[in-house]
């Protein structure tokens, strides 16, 4: 088996779209959607059920199976549903967002127990409601969504989980996370708990700091000799619902594979053997005992349904047309009218030829869950993925297959974007799992013939086809050479699905295609963030590859270059920054003997590594004056390559010469600083405008640089702009993505709130000062305490900001707030934080000195200051206690020019003794 793993040699092109909802941001490895209308809608949830008529029973049977009908009482589930209330206990200490996933099989009863616990706290004063996702070709009104948060909490249900964007689920975690409402408790429910999950939970915990959770759904009884109860009590409420005769129904029995049958783990295996008995009873058939041809029983009831609304005249359309709508509704789930009549244009149904009249036909048998959608599938799941399975040809059940259907799949799955082409292919993977025909003998030679469909399928297609039995391995590596090369950003996790099944089988492969597959999926775990497990498969292909070319492998080399430089990246974002430094030192050796050799091939990679190497020197460690050298090689190397190859290395330049223009301010050139700066800036603008928000925040990156070296070079005024420009890009992407740009936007505020302090800008430095302490308020309220500190540094200088602007009584709180955040770590004996106490008491004394505020309360802060001071270890580093006496002292200068002499030199002489002061006199 050749292997085809080029992650390093080939740029692989990340594209996003954007809907009619939202602009989308590549964010580095992140790519985020934000717009003012959401990607999905808030719907009031579990809606009161609609009563069926015994009428309407009787004619269309399978609705009696619908979760929402809930014609069997909900029965059982205590542990779980203690579960989920232990949660809800725990989340009301930890607004405001709370994540959770209930994974199981389909039909295990996820939704009514979802819907169970929402009605049981709807009943105690809550708000619970069902997230779907807005149709990406709605062009109708928005619908305005409701409040959350308010009173005793919300609960949100999101159904179908696993087959969301990702990005939608984190704009839904988003917009909920407000630390002022009551808190939100995010409940997923999906299939499986699989590659979807992980790259979720690593996407949440980045950047929300929640810690999601996950609980698996086990079958309602425990025992085969359980299921008897629950089953003949199935049969009494359907019966009922039926409204059944009572003498068909006395002799019922059991189905003689209930008790060893694992298949009747499942609730709704058990509920659609209950509903076929009793039908079978009443029109005096047989019911099956093998649960796999429960479907085709009970869809054989379905299209009776059609043929008797045919006869009636309700119906134009005959059975064999309507199951061929179904079996297009089937596959395409709801559409628009538009769309709808598309799809049934695309693929003809026989001899009709006006789509319009068998949507009207379909409308009639099965009414749209959404306004101005048509062709609603059947329900459950289950059913509607069987009658997919049962009309294509390949399987022996009692059910007839219809040859039409192979030729329609052809026809509505082309490489074409079609609006239903990602719910088709998902559908279609999920029903393949219970059904082998369809796996072998339609998904994977449609895919053979057109793999391109995979860039429209989504991820939740992709995982369901690596989960099949006997998956065809030559087409996993078709895939997975398409979407190595070029993939939407929303396909990251089917990649890494696709990369897994391959590893899972790496030892069939020998150690040089093994160490291909560790190094893809360590790019590919890395692109999601998971950069962890990436620096793991990273080492080992570096491992591997060291191996092979200590045996002589030479061809290796560039392999190896390759795998080093990701795997420095990688260690770069886990924080080991001297290990990242040394990998890209050595991929700069390998690259740079291959360039000597072959210029063309290497020098684009040789001048990345070398921009690494000066990045990581200059902006992590902290050594800028060593970054020079390498950052200006990168430069000239990619000077030379943009001249035989304009435009197309940009990208690579900019970030070449920023690293350039840090290095060479730490070497005070700073004519070279802002040379440098200026043309990276001009590079990230034009390349901004030629593909939009794609790269704001590299251009935002560039503005700050830019901005620092304007202001060393003295031009304030152009400084301001630039810097004031970086940071109005980089709040938006904070608001998005905190995890990844908040750091950065506090680093560009504090920046901005110094240039701000030497102006005198005192009422801009407020406005900073507030936004510095509402970034590190929102990293506390999520849990993270080790920011405490920070915390309470920002809401000092928000004080003194305050009191400059003469907002003295906010400046007062300010401050009192600040020694307060501060306490609990000095009174802990930590050193830094008695300072920092000192620091902020006397800061507290003083503003009321200057500001003429509650002279009380001066003598108390001072004393508070003293007592913390007097502490001190005696060994107190210099430039600590020099922080202490400075704030003593310029509080001293204070209370002398209030006229308070006699204070003053109190002061100066219990500090000097480290005893308490008595009173202050203004």
């Amino acid at each position: 088996m050749d292997l085809l793993l080029v992650p390093w040699s080939v740029a692989v092109e990340q594209y996003a779209s954007a809907s009619g909802y939202a602009s989308i941001v590549q964010a580095g490895r992140d790519v985020v959607m934000h717009g003012e209308s959401a990607p999905y809608e808030l719907r009031m949830w579990p809606s009161p059920s609609q009563t069926l008529s015994a009428e309407e029973a009787r004619a269309q049977p399978s609705r009696l199976l619908r979760a929402g009908e809930e014609i069997v009482e909900f029965v059982g589930r205590e542990a779980e549903l203690g579960t989920l209330r232990f949660w809800w206990d725990g989340c009301r200490k930890r607004a405001p967002v709370a994540l959770r996933l209930i994974y199981g099989p389909g039909g295990q009863g996820k939704t009514r127990l979802a819907a169970q616990a929402a009605r049981i706290w709807r009943q105690e004063g809550r708000s619970t409601f069902h997230a779907v996702p807005r149709p990406y070709s709605s062009t109708g009104p928005v619908p305005e969504t409701p409040a959350v948060g308010t009173g005793s909490g919300t609960l949100i249900v999101v159904d179908y989980a696993q087959e969301w964007d990702t990005n939608s689920l984190l704009r839904l975690i988003h917009d909920m996370s407000s630390p002022e409402t009551a808190p939100v408790l995010i409940l997923l429910l999906a299939r499986s708990a699989g590659m979807w999950w992980q790259m979720l939970v690593s996407r949440v915990v980045r950047s929300f700091d929640l810690v999601p959770e996950a609980l698996r759904l086990e079958p309602l009884v425990s025992r085969p000799s359980d299921r008897a109860p629950l089953f003949s009590e199935a049969v009494r409420q359907f019966a009922a619902a039926l409204d059944a005769p009572v003498a068909p129904l006395s002799g019922l029995r059991l189905p003689s594979s209930l008790q060893d049958n694992s298949a009747y783990d499942q609730v709704l295996t058990l509920h659609m053997s209950a509903l076929a008995h009793v039908l079978a009873a009443v029109q005096d058939s047989t019911a099956p005992n093998d649960p796999d041809k429960l479907s085709a029983y009970l869809l054989a009831r379905e299209c009776d349904h059609w043929a008797r609304l045919h006869e009636r005249g309700l119906l134009k359309a005959d059975p064999n047309a309507m199951s061929q709508v179904m079996y297009i509704a089937a596959l395409t789930g709801p559409l628009s009218h538009a769309d709808g009549t598309a799809a049934l244009e695309t693929a003809p149904v026989e001899l009709w030829e006006h789509p319009g009249r068998l949507i009207k036909d379909h409308s009639v048998c099965y009414a749209p869950s959404r306004a101005g959608s048509v062709l609603e599938p059947l329900y459950p799941d289950r059913l509607n993925e069987d009658f997919l399975a049962l009309m294509s040809p390949g399987h022996d059940c009692a059910f007839p297959a219809d040859s039409w259907s192979a030729q329609a799949l052809g026809l509505l799955l082309k490489p074409d974007g079609a609006p239903w082409t990602r719910t088709a292919l998902t559908t279609l993977a999920e029903t393949a799992k219970r059904w082998p025909h369809v796996a072998h003998e339609h998904l994977i030679p449609l895919l053979h013939e057109h793999p391109e469909l995979c860039l429209e399928a989504g991820s939740a297609a992709i995982i369901a086809l690596t989960e099949l039995h006997d998956l065809d391995g030559m087409l996993v590596l078709d895939l997975h050479e398409l979407l190595a090369e070029r993939r939407p950003v929303d396909l990251n996790a089917g990649y890494v699905a696709l990369l897994t099944w391959l590893s899972d089988r790496a030892h069939l492969f020998p150690d040089d295609q093994r160490a291909l597959v560790n190094a893809a999926l360590c790019g590919a775990l890395g692109e999601v963030g998971r950069y962890v497990e990436a620096v793991d498969y990273g080492e080992a292909a570096v491992a591997l590859l060291r191996r092979l070319m200590a045996d002589g492998a030479e061809d290796c080399r560039g392999h190896l270059a390759g795998a080093l430089s990701n795997l420095s990246e990688y260690l770069s974002l886990t924080g080991a920054y001297q290990a990242a430094l040394d990998a890209a030192w050595e991929a700069v050796s390998y690259y740079r003997s291959l360039a000597r050799h072959a210029p063309g091939e290497f020098e684009l990679r040789l001048a990345v590594a070398l921009s690494n190497v000066g990045n990581c020197l200059a902006v992590h460690l902290d050594r800028a004056s060593e970054a020079l050298a390498p950052a200006d090689e990168a430069v000239r190397i990619l000077r030379g390559l943009d001249e035989t190859d304009p435009n197309t290395h940009a990208g690579v330049l900019a970030a070449a010469l920023a690293a350039l223009s840090r290095a060479a301010a730490a070497w005070r050139n700073d004519a070279l600083a802002l040379e440098a700066a200026e043309e990276s800036l001009n590079l990230r603008r034009r390349l901004a405008e030629a593909q939009g928000a794609i790269h704001s925040p590299e251009l935002s990156r560039a503005l700050d640089t830019f901005g620092r070296a304007l202001w060393r070079t003295g031009r304030t005024d152009e400084a301001l702009a630039s810097l004031e420009e970086s940071v109005t890009i980089q709040r938006r992407l904070a608001t998005i993505v905190p995890d990844r740009f908040e750091p950065m936007l506090n680093s560009q505020l504090h920046y901005l709130f110094a240039r701000y302090r030497e102006l005198g800008l005192r009422k801009k430095l407020v406005s900073i000062a507030e936004e510095l302490v509402a970034l590190d308020q929102r990293r506390v309220d999520r849990g993270r305490q080790e920011y405490r500190p920070a915390l309470a540094v920002t809401t000092y200088n928000l004080a003194v900001a305050r009191g400059g602007a003469g907002q003295w009584d906010e400046a007062c709180s300010a401050a009192d707030l600040a020694a307060d955040l501060i306490r609990p770590r000095a009174t802990l004996g930590v050193v830094a934080s008695e300072v920092a106490l000192v620091r902020f008491l006397c800061g507290a004394a003083l503003i009321r000195v200057e500001g003429r505020r509650d002279p009380g309360g001066v003598p108390g802060k001072i004393n508070e200051a003293l007592a913390v001071y007097a502490r001190l270890p005696v060994t107190l580093p210099a430039y600590l206690r020099r922080e202490c006496l400075d704030a003593f002292e310029v509080l001293e200068e204070s209370l002398e020019a209030a006229g308070d002499r006699s204070s003053a030199v109190e002061l100066r002489r219990r500090r000097m003794r480290r005893t308490p002061i008595g009173q202050v006199n203004l």
